[in-house]
């Protein structure tokens, strides 16, 4: 892989040497791997999980580190993430325009980020599959899910006050290009919970909730990894 990507797993191999030293040489710390509904506040929940900890957080960033490597825009790349094209379109642009970046490109280099962070440890990684990456030795593989009419209306509020209509539409939009992305690549239904070690529901929970629950479980899960910042 380009420069760009072996970059990023380089930073991340010196964040886990810090928090290796901090333990006094315990082994690598786990990783949190967070899978999302649109809307259900994952977005705003991975960052403060990682600041508890101490831990590095990887979301759109893997999206624009592989823009880089593949000297395309991002815009290409963002419009592959977590979606696909028409099926047909995906098709035709993976078997007869070899000279593209195609969306079996970014899954490649999405894999291997995600694969290269989670080797060494010591991140909270939202979306882009990484529940599916990383296994369950290492990782807390989380779903965090809300009711529908809660989703709705944060999509409404973060999409530049939308109408009701038009922020259900997105969402709409957004469920069936994250299961297609999925589904394909992954071969995974998003919303299975038995994919998952834990669900979080930011409905009942709300987010200060969902983020105690979460780092409770983390600790417990992995006691040596979790790192007193978790508790702070």
């Amino acid at each position: 892989m380009a420069r760009s990507i072996e970059a990023l797993i380089e930073r991340q191999v010196q964040k886990a040497e810090l928090l290796r030293k901090a333990a006094a040489g315990a082994a690598a710390a786990p990783c949190i791997a967070l899978a999302r509904q649109p809307g259900a506040g994952g977005e705003e929940l991975g960052p403060r999980v990682a600041a508890r900890l101490g831990y590095e957080f990887y979301g759109a960033e893997i999206v624009e580190r592989i823009a880089t490597e593949s000297h395309v825009r991002r815009q290409l790349v963002a419009a592959l993430d977590e979606h696909v094209r028409d099926r047909m379109e995906r098709y035709a642009a993976d078997f007869f325009h070899d000279s593209e970046f195609r969306e079996s490109d970014y899954a490649r280099a999405l894999v291997h980020a995600i694969a290269g962070i989670g080797e060494h440890g010591g991140a909270v990684l939202l979306g882009r599959g990484a529940p599916y990456v990383l296994g369950p030795e290492r990782s807390l593989r989380v779903l965090v899910v809300a009711p529908r009419l809660e989703r709705v209306e944060r999509i409404r509020v973060e999409g530049d006050e939308l109408s009701e209509r038009e922020a259900e539409e997105r969402l709409r939009h957004l469920e069936h290009e994250r299961r297609e992305f999925l589904g394909h690549h992954f071969m995974v239904d998003p919303d299975d919970a038995s994919l998952y070690d834990v669900v979080l529901n930011t409905g009942s929970l709300g987010i200060d909730g969902a983020e105690e629950v979460l780092l409770r479980v983390f600790e417990q899960r992995f006691p040596t990894g979790s790192g007193p910042s978790a508790r702070a």
